[in-house]
């Protein structure tokens, strides 16, 4: 947020009249490890999407908040996720990308 909304450069632009989108990718570099288990049972987007991305969706799109105390920034985080338009079945299928964890790729020898 200090980077948001303390950055003089930044602030008078991160709005809708300069950004046109915004894309969060969550790519990982480690495997599944120990967490296969719970994968299995809840998915790694019930996993995923409700605890990091949305935390990162509304910290990036939120307006700034009347002061950081936690109750007013958690206000403009709530009325940024109430503001989402939920997707159609034809979205999903057409805007949407989805990964499965498979298994590491071989390594080639030098």
């Amino acid at each position: 947020m200090v980077f948001r909304f303390g950055n003089s450069v930044f602030e008078p632009i991160w709005n809708r009249h300069f950004i046109d989108h915004v894309q969060i990718t969550a790519a990982e570099t480690v495997g599944v490890e120990h967490r296969g288990g719970y994968y299995d049972t809840a998915g790694a987007l019930r996993d995923m999407v409700p605890n990091h991305l949305f935390q990162l969706l509304s910290l990036t799109a939120m307006e700034p908040p009347v002061s950081f105390e936690a109750d007013a920034v958690r206000q403009e985080q709530a009325d940024v996720l109430h503001a989402i338009t939920p997707t159609s079945p034809e979205d999903v299928l057409r805007k949407m990308v989805r990964g499965q964890y498979g298994p590491e790729p071989r390594k080639r020898a030098p």
